[in-house]
């Protein structure tokens, strides 16, 4: 029997519910495994991508044990009484004390065997330093949640420059990218986006990391405090990320922005018509950063911020520009109205793709005598754009015309891009053929149980037709 306060619990169920979902098709997906000794008491949930197992310092067990739980039931009963309860769990059975009587439930749940089997990981996790995990809200707060963008659906741990580690998330509209660490990975691997990874419970905790190839596989553990997560990553090739960084020599105008400041609490205040792309101007003149609204109506000067260089008025997505404030960005390097801003401080930097400056509106059009200028897109990245038609600009529309390789690129690499797309729709459907499999031995197993009961009910039936009265 394993005996725990409900107060030590909560973070445990707090955690797990990210990683165990009560609606998932596979009933085995919707229970903890409990792993039980009189030294130590942890529970693991999964999703199949990833595991993850919380040890619980604070349980009491007398017998070792190991058994699955339904985790909805769990967080029911934890639900149900005050954080000083102490619970017990057992086997098909949850119970506790209150003083005036005791509180029973029984449950049911599947055979051990029908859980999903932790992967075996033999490389020792190393610590990383304690601004990782901030740095990794960063980083997939700018990656992508298209899905038709797979590979971008995750965050790039970039070793290729051993003097550089990298960690890097994109949409490709924005990037950002943080190197103020060293990474023990052998390779580059890319981790997908998942909620654990940004839950609050872990940020304030050491972590530590490791990977393993595996097969076809490359794993990845990170060691949390008292949790353990395996995730499994995601399998294809990031773009060339660097290839979008603006280059410094480029720069023609420079801003410096305070330590500390609002600005952010500013642009979110301006007026805004256009919901999808949320314009703003950032104004820079004589040496003076204003933000202004697209319509003309308001201008605010940035108190604090100094500029040098060119004067230069460029349109941005006021949810980047935002972004890049609360992650404490001082430096802003730009090159004209239509190229990327680059944001930088202390190894970290962002880049964001400029929206188009012309207003659609008849009355606000240049005369047809006055040059246009020309819109510089997002490079292809290696030749194509993984998933999308063209790169788009801060929800500016997207072009339908098709992307041509680089002349320089060849066939052969093209065509290993295209299987590594490929390879991931493969993935996705292995992942959908495992879960199909599971559910047909449940059908199998309920049809050799039904079965079973039909031949005792028909034994009972004989043996009452031979009964003489």
């Amino acid at each position: 029997m394993i005996s725990i306060s409900i107060n030590s619990l909560k973070p445990a169920i707090a955690g797990l519910s990210k990683v165990v979902s009560n609606k998932s098709t596979l009933e085995c997906l919707r229970c903890v495994r409990v792993d039980a000794t009189p030294e130590q008491v942890s529970i693991m949930g999964t999703d199949l991508d990833m595991f993850a197992r919380i040890t619980l310092p604070e349980a009491k067990c007398d017998t070792a044990a190991s058994f699955l739980l339904p985790f909805d039931r769990l967080q029911s009963i934890a639900k149900r009484f005050n954080t000083r309860t102490i619970l017990n769990i057992e086997e098909g059975k949850i119970f506790c004390d209150l003083g005036t009587g005791r509180v029973s439930e029984n449950v049911e749940s599947l055979a051990l065997k029908e859980f999903p089997e932790e992967p075996a990981f033999e490389i020792k996790t190393v610590a990383l330093p304690e601004s990782f995990p901030r740095r990794l809200t960063e980083t997939m707060g700018c990656s992508s949640t298209d899905a038709t963008r797979y590979v971008l659906n995750g965050i790039l741990l970039d070793v290729s420059d051993p003097a550089c580690h990298n960690m890097v998330g994109t949409d490709g509209r924005h990037l950002f990218s943080a190197n103020s660490f060293t990474l023990p990975l052998s390779q580059s691997v890319i981790i997908p986006n998942h909620k654990l990874l940004l839950w609050r419970g872990l940020a304030d905790l050491p972590w530590a990391l490791a990977g393993q190839k595996k097969k076809s596989n490359t794993l990845v553990r990170i060691a949390a405090g008292d949790w353990t997560l395996t995730l499994k990553t995601i399998e294809g090739n990031y773009p060339n990320w660097k290839q979008v960084v603006p280059d410094n020599r480029q720069h023609s105008t420079t801003v410096t922005l305070p330590d500390e400041h609002e600005f952010g609490k500013i642009v979110n205040g301006l007026p805004m018509t256009d919901l999808n792309n949320c314009p703003v101007d950032l104004v820079i003149e004589k040496g003076s950063v204003a933000v202004k609204d697209t319509t003309g109506g308001s201008s605010i000067l940035l108190e604090g911020a100094k500029a040098k260089g060119a004067d230069i008025k460029i349109r941005l997505n006021r949810n980047y520009l935002t972004k890049a404030f609360d992650y404490g960005l001082t430096r802003i390097s730009l090159i004209d109205p239509m190229s990327a801003l680059l944001f930088t401080r202390e190894g970290r930097q962002m880049v964001i793709m400029p929206l188009r400056i012309g207003d659609p509106s008849p009355t606000n059009q240049p005369a047809p005598s006055e040059p246009q200028p020309e819109r510089k897109p997002m490079p292809a990245i290696n030749g194509h754009t993984h998933g999308a038609t063209t790169p788009y600009l801060n929800g500016a529309p997207r072009s339908t015309t098709p992307v041509i390789p680089a002349a320089d690129k060849p066939a052969i690499e093209v065509a290993i891009d295209k299987l590594d797309g490929f390879k991931v729709v493969f993935r996705e459907a292995l992942t959908s053929i495992t879960e199909l499999t599971t559910l047909l031995r449940q059908a199998v197993r309920d049809q050799k149980a039904g079965e079973k009961e039909i031949h005792q009910v028909r034994q009972t039936i004989r043996s009452l037709q031979g009964m003489k009265i």
